[in-house]
C-alpha cells in the first residue's frame, strides 16, 4: 500500500486533504446556516401565534365592551320604557277617576234638572194645558241638557285617554329611537 501512496506525490494528498476538509467545512457551514433558518422560521412562527393571540385577545376585549355598551342601553331603554308605561297608567287611573266623577255629576245634574222640570210641573198646576206645555218641554230640556254635558264630559275624557296613549306611543318611539342611534 505504501507503493500506491508513493505513486500519488504528497502535495497532492496533501491538496485533497484540504479539499476535503474545505467541503466538510462548508457542509458544516451550509448545516448551521440551516439550522439558523429553521430556528428563525420557528422563531417567526411563535411570534405569528402570539402575534395572532394578541390580535383574537384585542378583538374578545372589544366584543366584551361592546356587548357591555349594548347591555347598558338595553336597560337604560328598558327603564325608560318602564317609566313610560308607568306614566301611562298613571294618567289613565287619573282619568277613570274623573270618569267616575263626571258620571256623578252627570247623574247629580239629571236630578237637579228632574227636579227643576217637577217644580214647574208643580207650579203650572193653575193652567194646567200651557203649564203642562211648559213642563213637559222643560223635562225635555233637562233630559237633553243632561245628556249634553254626559257626552261633552266622555268626549273629553275620551280625547285625554288617546291623549295619553299617543304620549305612550311617542315616548315608546323615542325610547326606541335612543336605542337604535349609533353612539
Amino acid at each position: 500500500m505504501t507503493k500506491f501512496l508513493d505513486i500519488v506525490p504528497s502535495w497532492l494528498w496533501a491538496l485533497l486533504l484540504v479539499l476535503a476538509l474545505a467541503v466538510i467545512g462548508l457542509e458544516r457551514t451550509q448545516v448551521l446556516k440551516a439550522r439558523a433558518d429553521v430556528s428563525k422560521a420557528l422563531k417567526a412562527v411563535s411570534d405569528e401565534k402570539l402575534d395572532r393571540q394578541a390580535e383574537n385577545t384585542r378583538r374578545a376585549l372589544a366584543a366584551l365592551e361592546d356587548l357591555q355598551r349594548v347591555l347598558a342601553m338595553q336597560a337604560a331603554h328598558a327603564k325608560a320604557q318602564q317609566e313610560n308605561v308607568n306614566a301611562y297608567e298613571k294618567k289613565l287611573a287619573v282619568l277613570d277617576g274623573r270618569r267616575r266623577a263626571a258620571a256623578g255629576d252627570a247623574e247629580r245634574m239629571r236630578k237637579q234638572f228632574a227636579d227643576f222640570a217637577a217644580r214647574d210641573r208643580d207650579q203650572a198646576a193653575s193652567d194646567p194645558a200651557a203649564c203642562q206645555r211648559v213642563a213637559d218641554r222643560s223635562a225635555v230640556l233637562a233630559a237633553m241638557a243632561a245628556r249634553g254635558r254626559e257626552l261633552l264630559e266622555r268626549g273629553r275624557l275620551v280625547v285625554e285617554g288617546r291623549d295619553n296613549e299617543v304620549q305612550l306611543l311617542l315616548g315608546t318611539v323615542k325610547n326606541d329611537r335612543d336605542l337604535l342611534a349609533t353612539p
